[in-house]
């Protein structure tokens, strides 16, 4: 067991003592190409990108843009990207045929998922909890949602549909689901009447929910199951990242630099997450909301964040928690026989550890940012 709270400690200590020097750019910066899906989050990649973050340390981010992760996990698995965006719950169903992939970093901590009703046929969550307390609400809702109609992507959110009606001993045979390819798609169908139920990308939820003489709330959080706690995550290949040693702890780096920006200057960063984020979704969405999205929705995962929960075995929020129990429900759907996390989910904690004693690259991260 590492003491945490002693070595974050020792880290900042030793960061005081760093003498500031250059951006560590080289006259000739090494490419990596990342896959960005329309989602708020992974706008981040873009961020440390267009500001020249990634040059600090020596790389070039060949940002690449897909309508899914489903599509970008396929881009990853032939070789057009060097990493790929996904979901903790995502990845478990996808190791049987892709067994190459494993998770490189994480990015941030998701607290967004909600069902979305429609308000002639589904009374709001917080009314029905209002007027029959958390406990029977939850109930109720759970058990309206038997013979009803889910629009979504079956591949990203299959797993926490299957767990929220677990709790109340429903399977999946019990409600009917309509498969689409990426969240737009399946809001477009739902706008237009198909399914009783969305759930999707925050950016579709978001723009649903401004349709409010439309769409209701119908539970986020309350309702759920344990498949509820969920991270946004990078994947790459095990070739990769091992003979990319060097520049695989450069672009996690990189990352951590443009989180810490965006936890202090949270507008400079917005402006490119709300730009982009809008032009992907076909949504409008300003500065504020993306910041909203990214605060209250969702949470950046910073290194001491990192070290207290994700990468952290005494804390719940670690990473082996939620990673065991997708595999257990891949299990039991048949789309996956029994592995040990640690063969997709190890190799990411070794690097993470790796660059924490680069105090070089440590020192890249908590540099001064201009005004």
């Amino acid at each position: 067991m590492r003491f945490y709270t002693v070595l974050v400690l020792g880290i900042l200590i030793s960061l005081l003592s760093f003498s500031l020097v250059g951006t560590g750019q080289t006259k000739e910066l090494t490419k990596v190409r990342i896959g960005v899906s329309p989602y708020a989050m992974w706008q981040i990649w873009r961020v440390a990108h267009e500001l020249g973050i990634d040059k600090e340390f020596g790389l070039d981010f060949e940002i690449k843009e897909f309508t899914s992760s489903t599509i970008e996990f396929r881009a990853l698995v032939r070789g057009d990207v060097d990493s790929a965006t996904a979901g903790i719950g995502g990845h478990p169903p996808l190791m049987k045929n892709a067994p190459q992939i494993k998770l490189f970093t994480p990015v941030g901590f998701f607290k967004g998922f909600i069902f979305i009703g429609r308000k002639e046929k589904t009374k709001p969550f917080n009314e029905l909890t209002a007027e029959m307390g958390l406990e029977k609400a939850k109930e109720t809702r759970l058990k309206e949602f038997k013979g009803k109609t889910f629009a979504l992507v079956m591949a990203t959110f299959k797993f926490i549909v299957a767990d929220t009606l677990a709790q109340i001993g429903l399977t999946l045979d019990d409600v009917k689901i309509i498969n689409f390819a990426d969240d737009q798609k399946a809001a477009t169908a739902f706008i237009r009447g198909t399914g009783d139920f969305y759930m999707g990308s925050l950016p579709q939820e978001q723009k649903l929910l401004k349709m409010s003489d439309r769409f209701v709330n119908a539970g986020g959080s309350e309702i759920l199951g344990p498949a509820g706690l969920w991270y946004d995550i990078q994947l790459s290949t095990d070739k990769y990242m091992k003979e990319n040693r060097e520049t695989s702890l450069r672009t996690m780096a990189a990352k951590y630099r443009a989180i810490r920006l965006f936890d202090e200057q949270p507008e400079k960063v917005g402006e490119i997450g709300a730009r982009a984020i809008s032009r992907m979704t076909g949504g409008k969405f300003s500065v504020e909301e993306w910041i909203t999205m990214q605060t209250v929705y969702d949470d950046f995962l910073s290194i001491e964040e990192c070290l207290a929960g994700f990468y952290n075995p005494a804390s719940p929020l670690y990473w082996k928690n939620p990673v065991e129990y997708y595999i257990k429900l891949a299990v039991e759907q048949g789309d996956l026989e029994m592995v040990p996390a640690e063969d997709y989910y190890g190799q990411a904690e070794e690097l993470f550890w790796e660059l924490l004693k680069r105090k070089d690259l440590l020192q890249l991260i908590y540099a001064p940012f201009p005004s």
